[in-house]
């Protein structure tokens, strides 16, 4: 038998943690070593956008298994990568059509840093480095996406290893305290981008990163179109490079395609990953507008050193264009069809003592978890508020994303909810009910009475 001790899980799972054994999964669910059937209402953090049992990925991984699995496309080149950075080039928005593949998330924002420096040091701007994020924002678990990202409680341990960049507020409707309509809210709170750089010294900054939509440290926060027009205003008049980071809300998962859709503007990179493999294989990409790419064209061009051992490695390659492409009209819709079913059927919560706000875009749903609904006071982080709604849903056999910090990084309680877009419908009322009863349980437990953080 295995030895569950040689494995060193990730999160703070450390060695031998008391997790659930999952044998199988099939369509969206994950069934245990004992035979109990859970609902993966997660899609395994938004990776299993089309559930676990795409069709057709074991014959193609048989077929390019035949041929050739690896090679380094640092020397040769080949059909599967060039096919993927096609059906990629077709489906993202604009002149967005160069892929630069790498492995996970982390390393497709870690390669659009890397782009926006060498791109700015190519076009006789040598002095703009600096990154600006935000804070609540979660772009990766390297060193250098670790530094953009804002999400306090990953950060701590590691902040002396971190660059210290530059972070503005979030888009956060719900906690906002501009004052006006929301476009007027939203295009206030943008703005504190151009404060950013400003204070940075204009002549150093080289990009901004920011999700369209949030994802897993305030899930399903989304602004006013107006935010995200002031935010490429603001990048064109000052020369910085917009990073759109889709790794956890593109192919579909918000309602269109890439969230970014929904905001009218273009980004100068878009980084995925996640849903682009559906979780067959590890694979990720930087998308960059021709514009910037074409500096880079050839071997006259600028040079651009960077790259991983499996990079576009034809496997991966070859599975990523098969599950890229079960990605039709139809699915996206069917998934944003369940997402409002789902919402719907979650309406109750709204009136909970302990629910501060609902929101969902496409498939995307946030549950944000506060003390006092009137006064949007965060429960003192010590009560595992998320976290005892996680387990209490888990016993009811619906497997969701809890989080915490995102009021400030330590306070703030949340559960994402992020089934596969093919979730049928009979399975949506068994997550509804199942996250109805966990909160009720919760609530029950910690009371209205409860000390709450400032």
């Amino acid at each position: 038998m295995p030895n569950p001790a040689n494995v060193f899980y990730k999160w703070g799972g450390g060695i031998e943690p008391d997790f659930p054994c999952i044998a199988r999964a099939h369509d969206e669910f994950l069934v245990t070593e004992d035979g109990r059937e859970l609902v993966d209402a997660a899609a395994g953090a938004a990776v299993v956008n089309l559930g676990h049992s795409v069709p057709g990925v074991g014959d193609v991984a048989e077929t390019q298994l035949s041929e050739v699995s690896y090679l380094s496309l640092s020397h040769f080149s080949h059909e599967a990568p060039e096919e993927l950075a096609s059906v990629l080039a077709s489906i993202t928005p604009g002149s967005l059509n160069n892929a630069f593949f790498v492995n996970s998330g982390s390393e497709a924002n870690e390669t659009a840093f890397k782009l926006a420096r060498a791109y700015h040091r190519a076009t006789g701007s040598p002095h703009k480095h600096t990154i600006i994020a935000r804070w609540q924002s979660y772009h990766g678990a390297t060193l250098g996406a670790l530094s953009a990202s804002g999400n306090t409680s990953r950060r701590t341990t590691y902040e002396p290893l971190l660059k210290d960049y530059p972070h503005i507020p979030p888009a956060y409707p719900y906690r906002w305290r501009y004052d006006g309509t929301r476009e007027e809210q939203a295009i206030a709170a943008a703005r504190e981008l151009e404060t950013a750089i400003e204070q940075a010294g204009p002549e150093t900054v080289a990009a901004f990163i920011a999700e369209p939509v949030s994802g897993a440290s305030i899930p399903a926060a989304h602004p006013h179109p107006a935010y995200f027009e002031e935010i490429r205003r603001i990048c064109d008049e000052y020369d910085v490079l917009f990073i759109a980071d889709e790794v956890m809300t593109g192919f579909g998962r918000t309602g269109t395609m890439f969230a970014v859709e929904q905001f009218g503007v273009l980004p100068d990179m878009l980084t995925i990953g996640k849903g682009m493999s559906g979780g067959y294989t590890p694979i990720s990409a930087t998308m960059v507008r021709d514009e910037i790419a074409v500096v880079f064209e050839n071997e006259a061009g600028a040079p651009f050193s960077h790259g991983h051992t499996f990079s576009g490695n034809p496997l991966s390659a070859a599975i990523a264009a098969h599950v890229t492409d079960q990605y039709t009209d139809e699915v996206i819709e069917t998934g944003r069809k369940r997402g409002e079913e789902l919402i719907q059927a979650l309406s109750p919560v709204r009136d909970s003592p302990i629910v501060g706000d609902v929101r969902h875009t496409g498939a995307m749903i946030g549950i944000e978890f506060v003390a006092d609904p009137a006064t949007k006071e965060p429960f003192d982080p010590e009560l595992n508020v998320s976290e005892r709604v996680y387990e209490h849903a888990l016993e009811r056999g619906v497997y969701t994303y809890p989080g915490s910090g995102s009021v400030d990084g330590t306070a703030g309680d949340h559960l994402m909810l992020t089934p596969p877009l093919t979730v049928a419908e009979d399975t949506v009322g068994t997550i509804a009910t199942a996250v109805r009863a966990a909160i009720a349980t919760v609530a029950d437990a910690v009371g209205p009475d409860t000390v709450s953080s400032n």
